[in-house]
This record gives structure tokens, sequence and C-alpha cells, in this order.
């Protein structure tokens, strides 16, 4: 695994020296003479050991203010050689060399394990540094049985942490509640404290099946492993990492580093992948979610974190070991280094299958003995570059690795940064194989205008180089953050002189050093100039008051367990890659849906939630007191065998109460003529009791998704769309859709053919909205799917819907999975928000370089193939390996006996012309969650959510004024689990509060500050009223909903509004050609729409009643409004009855509704 580096000022003099470890030979220090000179003096300085030599920090041990050297050491099977060591600094010679003597036994820190790294930190706060130590397994991987050890100790296995009593280190691991199995193959290792606690925390990267663990400080002595509970998902062959804050929000990042080739020729010879079996199987042995490739974990400050390594650009870097996070251009934001390289390619397919050859092993075995040498040498070698990412400030990243001149190939392992010459900009030294080590100089100070602060402490007590101290820089509203704790990367360690760029700014308002121990002393400059180097002293910290309390009040509170919801969702157990195993995800997991209404009569929302195929789903009465109630539990019984995936409540028969349609959908079916796919209408009696209606449906051969109704023929009755999702057996293919014409008794014909052909094979629909987008008064239809374009069609009267062709959204084909309408823009014209991919993944998508998919029966064998497609550096290349491409097509194999004649290969070199004839091509432009502008005439524009909103997949949109003032806001919720181990969980979502400005754009707030956090496969996101307020309910695949109650400001009424509830004094656009506006008019809290143009006047008063207020309609009233817009008080939903019009009021602060009938001349 190579050798680490250590910098750090081993002689007072300014500049840091240099410590190179080597696997064979022992380390070496190097002098730093200034001007980029160095002297070896490692003789002289007293490390003469031999021994295969790993990881070395540098610590003042021992209190005296000078920096010792601590080296660990793996090797030899017998444990010769093999115990760790402290070198103690002994101060100079005469010649100005810093000397040593080795300590480690009489210190008790001679660990004897094959030791990877170790890091000196305070755990206990106690002034003093204790120790922790990360060790290699001593078992071969190969000799593991898959099952989970890891409470099983082994005295040379996993970490060991180690108390410093009064000088003397003893091992506390095991009262510590620290692992010390032999499936802990620890490689990296950084104290960092993560949850700003006060207490340092610790990061172990462990390589193979072993999961990462992230030991939380409980501040008593003892640690909590809470990885899996604070990440949804982490690398699978951890190596070094990092901890620094990339975003500057003041919380720490985790980076870890993984082996996925970013060359797409190494991609296919040199790559694997675990099967879909594989990982659910080890997660069932008590292992977490692991993906191979580079993680950077954002911080979310409560408690979890968001893996967006995809989104940023830096999930792929090869074989990779050191990561550094560090500015080391100095514009204020920190930048990400990583090397990497293998000096023998041992995981190339081809050679594991030379391997494998019988014929390989009887020559190797020929002279009587294994013959090595022969094997190894078989094996080849590919130095490859290192990678430098420039942070942009918006979560993203770019290779510069060329442009910065760090390109140079090579194998490297450990490195570090430090200031080398005193210029202010970060040098790098990288420790290589077989190579000398490179000493990069950074011209940063001379290239760019950029400048910087240093920040150099010194503390007090036996901590005297203050490791542990967090120092944070402040310029307006921008901070600045670093932690001291030197030991990061791999093997390595880094100066301890904090580098901070800081752009072009020539003062900083202020520089706060908070110091390590238990009294919590604080030291704060203000008017800090830059460009020098600051010395602070703990001597001259304060201890501040105690500050007074102050409670952050979130926008919602998480109140499921209150409510306590009977009902959870549990998801069949099917596997769609056994049936078609190049499809990109599962379509049995996308529910479930919730549909909301009072169904009973008694002013209180109730709710219908799907089940899963094979369990039934559950109609939820709210109760008075606040609680649901499962009801009509035996009708919905009897349809347990259906996958519901949409729902409506809707007035199907004319009788003013509301109804019950259910999409039956799913790709666990052996056909769509399976009888469980056939929808389904249930019939209200207006008192919540329920009866399935017979034959009042079309059969339906069809697998769908949504259900969205209306009366878009202008009858006065609703109809419906129901969108299509899946051919089962035949992803890719575009299913029927439906447009269900209701006779006004609620039977149902479809007039799909007739009416609107085009709508019939739109493609796989997930969603659609009915909206009046061209202001003609006729609803039209918004349809959006997996590899569509957002299609709208026009209500042309008479029934008929036609496709525009023209509307700006011609190239928005996406994975596409909710349609949310309102007015965004202020405009009085209908927006959308759609819920896509998002761009943390694997797969992505432009205009110019779209992910495509080929889809047709390649081999004849009746099933369906899917052959999908990504660009990488210019050259669209199918995602499947070797394996599985000739696994499903198993014809192939001729064609490609070795893996590198795969390699490299795109669709058109794989199947020729006459393959590829008759395919179906489908293609994705976008995967990012956007909005989608209105421009008012007859065009619309794409605009992208920000980078909060594209983590993972959206499912679950609410529009919203969730903060009173008056502007719509957004929930959005997702996140799917569905995908093969090499694409890897999109999971980094933990739900998302964006505030609105009215006039498009939005801005994400902190998972702190919002309070709204949803971890898990969310669907669905539904506002439920109730009388204590409303309630935000968030549906999950296999999972418990999550209910949230809004803490935020409530107006008095709510008024006109599309989706939202706009302020007083705002026109609804139907009524704004009226020139109707919502108005208080006196004390008596009389509410009104004028109409000069058409006079006409709904009146409401507003009571109290056991402090809970109501709106009640007197009598009914006549009322100009367009029958089919949306005019209501509040979020409004007509239900045409007849020649009725029902529309739901809202009183905000009660959360209660009241029916008024609104009848037209």
């Amino acid at each position: 695994n190579g050798g680490g580096t250590a910098l750090g000022d081993l002689t007072g003099d300014g500049l840091p020296e240099i410590v190179l470890t080597r696997n064979l030979g022992g380390p070496r220090l190097y002098l730093n003479e200034g001007k980029f000179r160095f002297r070896d003096v490692t003789e002289q300085a007293g490390l003469r050991h031999k021994g295969w030599t790993t990881g070395v920090t540098l610590a003042d041990v021992n209190g005296d203010g000078r920096l010792d050297i601590y080296i660990c050491h793996a090797g030899n099977g017998d444990g010769t050689l093999r115990a760790n060591e402290l070198y103690i600094n002994q101060g100079l010679n005469a010649d100005g060399v810093p000397t040593f003597v080795e300590q480690a036994a009489a210190y008790g820190v001679a660990d004897s394990a094959y030791s990877t790294q170790a890091v000196f930190f305070d755990y206990d706060r106690d002034g003093d540094l204790d120790l922790f130590v990360i060790n290699n397994s001593p078992r071969p991987v190969a000799s593991f049985p898959v099952t989970n050890t890891r409470d099983v100790r082994d005295p040379l296995g996993g970490a060991k942490l180690y108390r410093n009593d009064g000088g003397h280190f003893v091992d506390v691991s095991a009262a510590a509640g620290i692992f010390g199995s032999e499936i802990g193959l620890g490689l990296g290792l950084v104290v960092s404290d993560v949850n700003r606690d006060g207490w340092p925390d610790i990061y172990v990267a462990n390589d193979f099946f072993e999961r990462d663990y992230l030991y939380i400080n409980n501040g008593d002595g003892t640690f909590a492993e809470r990885l899996e509970q604070e990440m949804p998902y982490i690398s699978l062959s951890s190596m070094g990492l990092d901890i620094a804050d990339v975003n500057n929000d003041g919380w720490p990042d985790i980076y870890v580093a993984d082996m996925l080739p970013d060359d797409e020729r190494r991609l296919k010879t040199t790559s694997s992948f675990e099967t879909w079996d594989r990982l659910q199987g080890d997660v069932r042995n008590g292992f977490h979610y692991q993906f191979t490739r580079n993680m950077l974990h954002l911080n979310n400050g409560n408690g979890t974190f968001s893996d967006i390594g995809q989104l940023a650009g830096v999930a792929r870097t090869d074989w990779s070991w050191s990561v550094l996070m560090a500015d080391l251009d100095l514009d204020g934001y920190k930048d990400i280094y990583v090397t990497n390289g293998l000096a023998k390619d041992e995981t190339s397919q081809d050679y594991i299958a030379f391997l494998a050859n019988r014929e390989t092993m009887v020559q190797a075995t020929s002279s009587g003995r294994v013959d090595f040498r022969r094997l190894i040498d078989a094996m080849s070698s590919t130095k490859l570059p290192n990678y430098a990412f420039h942070n942009r400030g918006d979560l993203t990243f770019s290779n510069e690795s060329a442009a910065w001149g760090l390109d140079t190939l090579s194998f490297s392992n450990g490195a570090a940064y430090g200031d080398l010459d005193g210029d202010g900009a970060l040098d790098l030294v990288v420790n290589n194989v077989n190579q000398e080590a490179f000493v990069y100089r950074n011209n940063a100070r001379t290239l760019t205008q950029n400048r910087f602060l240093q920040v150099r402490l010194e503390g007090a007590g036996a901590n005297r180089f203050a490791i542990g101290a967090k120092v944070t820089l402040w310029s307006g509203t921008r901070q600045f953050f670093q932690e001291l704790e030197p030991t990061r990367g791999f093997q390595s360690s880094v100066d301890y002189i904090l580098t901070f760029g800081v752009g072009q700014r020539d003062t900083l308002d202020s520089v706060k050093v908070e110091w390590p121990g238990r009294e919590g002393r604080v030291s704060l400059l203000t008017k800090v100039a830059t460009n020098q180097r600051l010395t602070v002293r703990q001597s001259e910290a304060v201890v501040p008051r105690a500050p007074s309390p102050q409670s952050l009040t979130p926008l919602f509170t998480d109140v499921t367990d209150q409510v306590g919801l009977p009902y959870t969702h549990r998801e069949n157990e099917f596997v769609d890659f056994d049936r078609e195993p190049l499809i990109p995800k599962l379509l049995s997991t996308e529910g479930p849906m919730v549909a909301v209404a009072d169904v009973n009569g008694d002013g209180l929302d109730d709710m219908f939630i799907g089940g899963a195929k094979g369990q039934a789903g559950r109609l939820l009465v709210q109760q008075p007191d606040g609680r649901f109630v499962s009801t009509n539990e035996k009708l919905l019984e009897q349809d347990r065998l259906s996958e519901d995936l949409g729902a409506v409540f809707f007035d199907a028969d004319g009788d003013g109460r509301p109804d019950l349609y259910v999409v039956s959908g799913g790709s666990e079916f052996a056909s769509s003529r399976d009888p469980a796919l056939q929808d389904r209408l249930y019939l209200n009696d207006g008192r919540g009791r329920f009866r399935k209606a017979i034959g009042s449906l079309p059969p339906e051969d069809v697998s769908g998704s949504r259900v969205v109704a209306a009366d878009y023929d202008g009858d006065g009755d609703v109809d419906l769309f129901v969108g299509g999702r899946v051919v089962p057996w035949h992803y890719g293919e575009a299913p029927r859709s439906l447009l269900l014409q209701n006779d006004g008794h609620g039977h149902f014909t479809d007039v799909t053919k007739r009416l609107a052909p085009e709508l019939e094979r739109v493609g796989m629909v997930t969603d659609a909205e009915w909206r009046d987008v061209d202001g003609d008064g006729r609803p039209d239809l918004i349809v959006v799917g997996e590899w569509m374009p957002i299609t709208i069609f026009r209500n042309a009267g008479g029934g008929k819907l036609v496709r525009l062709k023209t509307t700006g959204l011609e190239h928005s084909e996406g994975w596409w999975n909710r349609i949310v309408a309102g007015d965004f823009t202020g405009k009085g014209r209908v927006d959308f928000i759609v819920g896509n991919l998002g761009l943390n993944t694997r797969l992505h998508a432009s205009e110019a370089e779209p992910t495509t998919m080929y889809v047709k029966d390649f081999d004849g064998n009746g099933v369906t193939d899917q052959i999908v497609s990504v660009y990488n550096h210019g050259t669209s290349y199918p995602i499947a390996l070797r394996d599985e491409l000739i696994t499903a097509l198993p014809y192939l194999r001729p064609r490609y006996p070795r893996y590198a004649d795969y390699a490299g290969q795109t669709v058109t070199d794989i199947f020729s012309p006459a393959e590829l004839a008759g395919a179906t091509v489908k293609q994705a432009h976008t995967f990012a969650t956007a909005l989608v502008r209105n421009n008012g005439d007859g065009s619309f524009t794409l605009v992208p959510l920000p980078l909060e909103a594209q983590l993972a997949p959206v499912y679950g949109i609410l529009a919203q004024d969730l903060d009173g003032d008056g502007k719509p806001d957004l929930l959005l919720a997702g996140n799917f689990d569905g995908v093969q181990p090499e694409i890897g969980r999109m999971s980094a979502s933990y739900g998302l509060a964006l505030r609105g400005d009215g006039m498009g754009r939005f801005t994400p707030l902190p998972a702190a500050q919002s309070g709204f956090a949803v971890p898990g496969q969310a669907r669905d996101i539904q506002r439920v009223r109730t009388r204590g307020g409303d309630l935000y309910l968030v549906a999950r695949n296999n999972d418990r909903p999550l209910i949230f109650r809004s803490t935020g400001a409530k107006r008095a009424l709510a008024t006109l509004g599309l989706d939202d509830d706009h302020p007083v004094g705002a026109a609804h656009p139907v009524h704004r050609r009226l020139g109707g506006v919502l108005q208080h008019l006196d004390r008596r809290d009389v509410m009104r729409i004028d109409a000069p143009e058409r006079p006409a006047r709904c009146c409401f008063h507003r009571d109290t009643v056991d402090h809970v207020q109501r709106l009640v309609a007197p009598v009914q009233r006549r009322d100009p409004a367009d029958a089919n817009g949306d005019a209501a008080v509040g979020r409004a939903r007509h239900h045409h009855a007849g020649k009725a019009v029902h529309q739901q009021l809202l009183d905000r602060p009660a959360g209660r509704t009241r029916d008024l009938f609104l009848r037209h001349d």
C-alpha cells in the first residue's frame, strides 16, 4: 500500500520538515533548509528502523513543545519488526538537526498489530493527547466467511484507543465502545468534531466488505458508532479520507476515496461490481450498503450526511489512496487532491481469468512449487495521474490536474500539504512507490491575486500545539472554517499551520479560535489584515460567558409518533433484474401514493394510502381528537393482490360525495392482462362507507401510474386521465394511457383513440396535471414520464386533446417522476415544478450528450433487452460491463473473448446495423429537477432548481406558502434504491424545504432551520388539515409515513390561489379578468370577492368555537367564476356535480374546511 508523508516544523524555524515512510527500508527525515532545498538527516536524527513502515504522524506527545514522530508498522507474520515506534524529540544537536529517541514501549504504545495509521487527539478533553490506532486484518480477505464478527475482538485486528494517563497510555478500546475485530481492515483515519458539540469524533475507513466506522464522542469517555444512522450508504473499498468544510457552512464534510476508474478502458477491464443479490445478502448479514466510488458526504448539520460525490464530479479517481481537502488556489473554497495508482493491475479481469485457467496453474506449479514471480510478471502495470479538483463554490468541482501541473504519471500513496517556503500557499509532498517523491511548489501567490491568512496556534498545558482547536474567519456573511487535526489523508499528517485562502479580501471582520479543553476558552480578534501569519495563544484566551439560551424554532416539527398513523407500507420482494437483467432500475417499488379528502362530511381531512402487491391500501378516517382510524378494511382487502400506484378522490356519480379511484400498477406481473392490473372505483355513500363499482370501468390491460381528474369536456361531470407506466417484461416500450370519459353517472368509457390518439402511447407516464395553460378556460393536460419530454395536450374543445409540438420543451426528455402546478413567478400564469432523477448519479444527460437506451429483443428469446449508454469524455458507451452484457445476450460471447476486446466499444461497435434495425431508441436530455416557467406566449422554459434539490430523484412535491410571506415555497422529498450496485443507491436526500421569492427563484433552507428531515424512499407529500393545524404527510416506500406539523407563521385567512395560499389582496387569475380581489372589509372579519364588471359577491363570516376558528357560508351565492378554474379560498379543488361547483374553503389557523356550493345560472 505504499508509504506515508508527514510535514511539521521539527526545528522551530517556521518551515516544515518532511518525513516519508517506506514499506522496505524504514522512514526518511528531510530537513527543510529553505527555498525548496531539503537534506536527508535520517541517520543523524536517530530514525534507524528498517522494517515495513506504513503510517506516520507528528504530535507533541509529552507536552514539551517539540513535535515527536509516531510510525506505524506492518510486515512479518511472525511479529518481528512490527511494533509501532514513538520517536521522542530531544531537540536540536550542534548541527541544527533534531534528534529522537524511540520510546514506544515506555509510553505503552508499541502496538504490534498490522497498523496502518495513528492519530493523537484529546478525546476526553483532559488536556493531554490520547492515541487512536487503526490496524489492518491479520487474515487474508479471501479467507473470511460472509458473517458479521464485528463484536468479536482480536488482539491483532481492528482499532485501539489508548488513553493518556499522566504520560503512560492505557488501552481502553473495549470500554470506550471501539470495535477491535479482525474484519476491520482500516486504511483511513481522521478525527473531527463532526457534530460541532465540542467533543472530537472519529471516522475510520475500512477496506473491502466491512463498513466504515463513525464514532460519535459521547463526552463521557465512550463513543457511539453511528455510521448506519447517519449515512445511508458508503464506499465499498474505502481507502484514505479527509474531513473539512467544503461548502463554507461551518460543518465538517467527509470525503472517502475508493477505486472506480474514470477512464473508460480501465473501467471495462479492471472493474467488477457486486450483484443485486450479493448486496442484499451482505446487508442481511449485518453489513451496510456499499458501492464502488469515492464519496463526498456533505454534512447536513442535523446528524445526517448526504453523499454528493457524483454531483460534485469527484466520484471517479481510479485506485485512490490519499485524499486532501485544502484551498490550493486561495480563492476561499477548499479544493481536493487525490493520489492514486497501484504498481500491478491486480483487478484486471483478464488477469483474473488468466489465473482461473487450469493451464496457467499447471505451468506455474510445474517445478513442484508455485512460481509466484511468473504469476506476478504476467500482471500488467499502469501508471496513473493524480487528481486535483478545483472547488467552484457551488458544490461542484472541475478537474484541474493538468492545468495545475499535478498530472505526472505515478504510483502515488501518502501525501501531505504545508507551506514549504513561507509564501502563504500550500505546497504538496507526495510519496510514490518505487519512484522519487513529488514535491510540488504552489504558484497561486504569483499566478492569482488571491490572498491568505495563516494561523499559528500556541496551546497550553500538555497540548502545546492545540490539537482539536477550531478556527473560524468571518467576512460579512461568509465564513471560513478549519479544525487543527493534522492526521489526515492516507498514512499521512499535514503541517500544523492553518492556511486559509480568502480570495481578494484585504481585511477580515473577525477571527475566532475555539480552544480544546473543558474550559471552552475562546479567542476573538477583529479587523484582521490578510496576507500574514497570525499567532494566537491559548494563554490569552478567555472563558466566554455562558450564552443565553437560543432555541432555533424550525419550520416543521416531526409529529409522527404523536399522530400514530396506523399504517406502514410493506413492499413485496420482487427483483425485476432477474427477469430483465439490463434494465436500469426496478419498476416494482414506486408506491405508495396518497389521496386526501373529507370522505364522511365531518369537516376533517381523511386519506387513502396505497399498498404494495399483497398489501391492501388503507382508508384512514380522521377523528375529532386528531387520531386516524382504518376503515373499509374488508372492502380493500379484496384487492390486496394489486399494487396501488395512483389514487384520486372525486365525485364520480354526481352525488356530491368524494369517491375513490385507485390505479393498479407495478412490474411484478406476468403480463398486462393480469386481473390484478385492473383499476378500481369505490363509490362513497356520504358517510365514508365505500363499495366497489362493478362494471363502471372499461377493461384495462395497463400497468398504470397516476390518475388525475377534471371535467375536461365541460359537460358537468368529472373525467379521468390514467397514465400507463410500463409493459411488464418489456421495459422501454410505451404502454397504453387512457382518457376515460364520464357519462355523469359514474360509468367511464375509454375515448383515447377517438379523442386523443396521440395520448394513447405517449410514453412511460409517471404523473400528469390538468391545468388551463393557455387561458381559454378549458383544462389542458400536461404529462410527464420516464424517457419522456414534458408533454402538453391542448384542450381543443369537444373533448379533443391535441399534442402541442412547439412549446420549448421538445428536448426536455428526462426521468420525470412528479409534476405540481402553481404560479411560481408571480405572473398570474400556470407554472410547474417537475421532479426528475437528479444530478447526483452515474447517469448524466445534456442536450449534446444524452443518456440513450436501445430497446429490442436482440436475441429473439421473447424478452426485451435494453442497452443503456452514457457519455464518458465525449463518447457514449454502454454502462453494462462485459459479463453483464453476455449474460443477457450470450451470442455476443465469441465477439468479446477478452475484457480488453470489449473495453472502449460503443453500441454501434457491438451491434451491426442489421441488429440495431427496428430498435426503439429513447433518450434523456436532462435529469435536473426543475421549474417549468410559463412565458405567456405558448412557450415554456426549463429552469433547474438549486443543486441542493438535485441530490436524489424527487418523487414528492408540495407547493405552498410555508413561511407566511405570501409567496409559494416548496417541499421536496424522494430517493430511489432500486438500482444495480454499479449505479448505486440514489438516496442522498433527506428532504428539502425551499423558500420562494415569488419570482421563480428558490433558496434551500438548511436542515436545522427547516426541521424537514425525510430519510428513506419518499414517494408522495400531501397536506392534511386537522383541527390542530395542518399536517404534512410524507409517504415512504417500505416504511411508515412521516408526519410533520408546521410551526411557521400563519395568516388569518388564506385567499385565492392555484395550489397555494396567496395573501389577502391577491387576485386569482380566474378573477383577475373580472377585477376580483379578496379583501378585508371591516372588524367583523367579513370577506368578499369583488367582481365589478359582473357584480357578484361571496360572503362568509368567521366564528370561534372552542378556540377553533371556522368559516361559515350562510347561504349559497351566485359567482361568475369560471367553473373550470381554481377560484377558491385556500387550496381549491373543484368537483362538478351537475351544474354545481363544489369548492373547499380553508381557514389557515384552524385548518378546518367547510363546503360552499356555487351554483351557476
